[in-house]
């Protein structure tokens, strides 16, 4: 059984990495020529995110953890998160559904890069337990989803006007990605601070200390305050538009030197959770 589910597992990722393009594939079509794809797409994007579920499930079962600890396992449960948001995105919001574009072959990559890194089983270190520990990761993870589709919104608002009067017809008006940008940037700043708390707490926990300027730790809170200078300059010095989606993909790349481009150029102790 355990020897079946280690060689499922890349498997079903792979799958599901195959399905997120074919879906990338199905929402530029419409975009681009106007066919109706979407009602495709969006049954291709749930068995996608289906067989991805099974495939996160499957290492879970053999390994006795989440997601939390390798390359794999962390690259895996943010392209999870991200497909899920695009998935919700498709059904329950259509106007927005075009955000696809960009969330499925982000989910794409990830997954692509998780399976080249090695689905590796590493058995998780004494002072990775607990419920804060859960909660840290979770809201890490649900912080990344919500700042790539915020991202996602101000690209297609910066390219919108570039783009020829039938396609751009065929996307959300720029209110509609200015405002969808401002608020999953609200939730990934949200995400991001609890995620921070409760890794505070955890931290104490396992190292006896709340804070110790932990390069991570550091970037993640540049991070944060970078995205809360976001959020007040939009509700207090009105900012909006391709200026603002700038600032919102500036936030995004620190995020993502936070949470993997830190490891890789100096030690940290975090550097265990991404190996």
């Amino acid at each position: 059984m355990t020897e079946a589910l280690l060689i499922a597992d890349p498997l079903l990722h792979l799958a599901a990495a195959a399905c997120y393009m074919v879906v990338f594939v199905l929402l530029v079509v419409e975009m681009l020529l106007g066919r109706r794809t979407a009602s495709a797409a969006m049954a291709l994007a749930w068995v996608g995110t289906s067989t991805h579920a099974l495939g996160i499930l499957a290492r879970w079962t053999v390994a006795g953890h989440g997601p939390m600890l390798t390359k794999y396992e962390n690259l895996s449960a943010y392209a999870f998160v991200t497909a899920g948001l695009a998935l919700y995105l498709g059904v329950r919001k259509a106007g927005l559904r075009s955000l696809g574009v960009l969330l499925y072959p982000a989910a794409f990559l990830m997954i692509g890069v998780a399976v080249y890194t090695g689905p590796d089983l590493v058995n998780l270190p004494p002072a990775f337990t607990g419920v804060w520990l859960v909660m840290h990761v979770c809201f890490y993870f649900l912080a990344f989803g919500s700042a790539m589709t915020a991202v996602s919104a101000s690209v297609l608002l910066m390219v919108r006007s570039r783009l020829r009067p039938t396609v751009a017809a065929r996307l959300p008006d720029v209110d509609d990605l200015d405002v969808a940008a401002y608020r999953f940037a609200g939730l990934a700043f949200t995400f991001w601070g609890i995620g921070m708390l409760t890794g505070s707490i955890w931290a104490y926990n396992a190292w006896g200390r709340y804070w110790g300027w932990d390069p991570v730790e550091t970037w993640s809170l540049v991070t944060w305050l970078i995205l809360g200078v976001y959020l007040h300059l939009r509700r207090f010095f009105g900012w909006d538009g391709t200026r603002a989606a700038w600032l919102i993909v500036l936030s995004f790349a620190l995020a993502l030197m936070s949470l993997f481009g830190t490891t890789f150029i100096t030690g940290s102790l975090h550097g265990v959770y991404f190996r």
